[in-house]
């Protein structure tokens, strides 16, 4: 089966060389759209990639992005290979805790406290960690199961009063990993 010449002209656009040129005209109108489409897309993703560089430099530059990385407190044990009872802590900003060994709030307020101690991969049995304050409230305590976990984690919201000493406190004595990451102390002024 064949088909006619009209049929091809009118149908399937001219293929014989006779008046194809409106549908050549629009196809060229298309692809120049396109170009066109394409080109400030281009230009939009290279706009957006060098602010996005310029953004992340400036941060890094800022005087104040060095206070958003580091902990407020951090463990500092005496020696790797020691066993601790009682966790030293040394503060990087004296904001409302100031203190080594032993941490002193400076402001009167309800405050949130999290803890989080990691024992040393060796150490096998159970442990109790205390965060209390010298007026002998218990604040946190947690154990951790020696067969199964090697770390703590303990939250607690308290109102904490200037002058109040905060200790945290291993019970048997252990060897605590030291990484920031492992074993940390946080404090949160809420009022």
């Amino acid at each position: 089966m064949s088909l006619s010449a009209d049929y091809c002209t009118e149908k399937k656009g001219d293929r014989g060389g006779g008046g194809g040129g409106a549908a050549l005209a629009h196809q060229r109108k298309l692809i120049w759209g396109l170009l066109v489409w394409v080109t400030l897309l281009t230009l939009g993703l290279g706009a957006s990639i060098t602010l996005h560089f310029i953004q992340s430099k400036l941060k890094q530059e800022s005087p104040g992005n060095e206070t958003q990385q580091k902990s407020l407190m951090v463990f500092t044990p005496w020696d790797l290979n020691d066993k601790v009872g009682l966790l030293k802590w040394r503060t990087m900003y004296e904001v409302f805790i100031s203190g080594k060994d032993k941490l002193m709030v400076k402001e009167d307020g309800q405050y949130f406290l999290y803890l989080q101690v990691t024992l040393h991969p060796n150490h096998k049995g159970n442990h109790t960690i205390t965060l209390q304050s010298e007026k002998g409230n218990e604040i946190l305590k947690g154990v951790i199961d020696g067969s199964k976990l090697s770390s703590a984690f303990m939250a607690n919201g308290i109102p904490l009063e200037i002058g109040d000493i905060l200790t945290v406190t291993c019970d048997p004595e252990a060897r605590i990993q030291d990484s920031a990451t492992e074993t940390y102390l946080g404090v949160i002024k809420l009022t």
